[in-house]
Parts: structure tokens; C-alpha cells; sequence
């Protein structure tokens, strides 16, 4: 962690981080997703057909398109209440993002800038590899039947640990341990068929909020809104 804060642009960058509200916002977007989508699993026994098939689709990536739209727009306006008025403001880390790089031409006379430091890759290393299992996998049904939820769950817990050891905001090991042991119960405790896809990403999004939501509490419990000179809070 020490190699990551040496500049300003790592410190903040990992500053971003320090309330888990990134974590807190992407782990209640997973629990309102997969619970819709067991809601209507629950409320639609059997065969899926249309029109019930196509809403089920359409909540689905309609909140995580709504989710990549308006994620820091929502962030922005939390940490502007709860964030910066406690330890001051840092500029936001640009999000890096899937780009294919190719080099054209090298110039000693020119060049390049120094590349940017206060740059995240909470999407590209945390959010992405949850929403690439929620589009590869069928929503309805599945080749391995009760070992889904044990795979996939595990799956998830070993990529978010290993991808993000390097990263501004790491996870511990034992922290990923506990989302793969989650998963690993419903290999003892099977689900019926159309209830199993929504199960890891739910248990993924009841972590994240977890991990985000002690975070915050510990930062609200260890920066209190500072005094005025009258002894009310700023």
C-alpha cells in the first residue's frame, strides 16, 4: 500500500476510497438488481416467456446502463455532504477505462506528457468483472445446475481479490474468503433453477455494501464534522 500513496495523485486517487461510498453504491446497485431479478423468478414459476422474459432483461441492464450513467454524479453529490466537509476536497481520480493503445510514431523532440496518477480503476477492476459474469451467464437456466452459485460466487471473490491487489483500493484475503464461502453454502442448500442466477451477483452486492458501509461508519466515527467558533458544527 506504501507504493501506492507515494505521489499525490495515488494519495488521492486512494483518497476517493477512504468513505466507501464508491463500494457502498455499487453493492446496493447489485442487491436492487439481483433482488428484482429473483423477485420476478419467485413471482413467475416455470417457463419464462414473453412478456415477462423481456422485463426481466430490460430492469436488468436498464440498471446497470443507469448505474454507469449516473454513478458519479451520485458520488459527487454524496462525498460534497458527507466527505469533503470533514478532510477537504481532492480533485476526483479520472476513471480509466477499456482502451486499446498503438504507438505511431516516436519523437525525442516531443514527448509524451508523464502519464496521470490520480487515475481509478475501481470500474475497470471491480465493476467490470462483476457485470461480465452478469452478461456472459444465462439468466434462465444453467449447464451445472446447484454448483452455479458455488462457481460463480468463488469465481467472483478470487478475480475482485487477485485484479485488485495492485490497485487504490485492495481487498483483504480473508475479506474474499467470506464472499466465497457464501457461495459455497448453496452447494449443500440447492436452489430451483430460475433462482439461481440472480444468487451470486446478490451475494457479491450484500459484500460490497458491507465492505462500503463499515468503511463509511468507521470515517464518519473517526472525522466528525469540524466546530465553528461558536461550538456549532460547520
Amino acid at each position: 500500500m506504501t507504493q501506492q500513496t507515494v505521489s499525490y495523485g495515488r494519495r488521492a486517487a486512494t483518497y476517493w476510497f477512504v468513505d466507501g461510498l464508491p463500494e457502498l453504491l455499487f453493492g446496493l446497485m447489485l442487491i436492487v438488481m439481483a433482488g428484482v431479478a429473483l423477485l420476478l423468478s419467485i413471482r413467475t414459476p416455470g417457463p419464462w416467456k414473453w412478456p415477462w422474459r423481456a422485463l426481466d432483461l430490460l430492469l436488468i441492464y436498464g440498471g446497470l446502463v443507469l448505474y454507469l450513467v449516473y454513478e458519479r454524479g451520485i458520488l459527487d453529490f454524496l462525498k460534497v455532504r458527507l466527505t469533503y466537509p470533514r478532510t477537504g476536497y481532492v480533485q476526483a481520480p479520472e476513471e480509466k477505462e477499456w482502451r486499446v493503445e498503438t504507438v505511431t510514431t516516436l519523437s525525442l523532440l516531443r514527448p509524451e506528457p508523464p502519464p496521470k496518477e490520480n487515475v481509478s480503476f475501481f470500474r475497470l477492476r471491480t465493476v467490470w468483472p462483476v457485470l461480465m459474469a452478469v452478461l456472459l451467464f444465462p439468466i434462465h437456466g444453467n449447464p451445472i445446475g446447484r454448483w452455479f452459485v458455488p462457481c460463480v460466487t468463488t469465481a467472483l471473490a478470487v478475480a475482485l481479490y487477485v485484479v485488485n491487489r495492485e490497485s487504490e483500493r485492495p481487498y483483504r484475503w480473508w475479506s474474499a474468503l467470506i464472499l466465497a464461502v457464501a457461495g459455497l453454502v448453496f452447494a449443500w442448500a440447492p436452489v430451483p433453477g430460475p433462482l439461481q442466477w440472480p444468487l451470486p451477483f446478490l451475494l457479491t452486492g450484500v459484500w460490497m455494501a458491507a465492505q462500503g458501509a463499515y468503511t463509511l461508519v468507521h470515517y464518519l466515527r473517526t472525522n466528525p464534522l469540524p466546530r465553528t467558533a461558536e461550538g456549532v458544527r460547520a
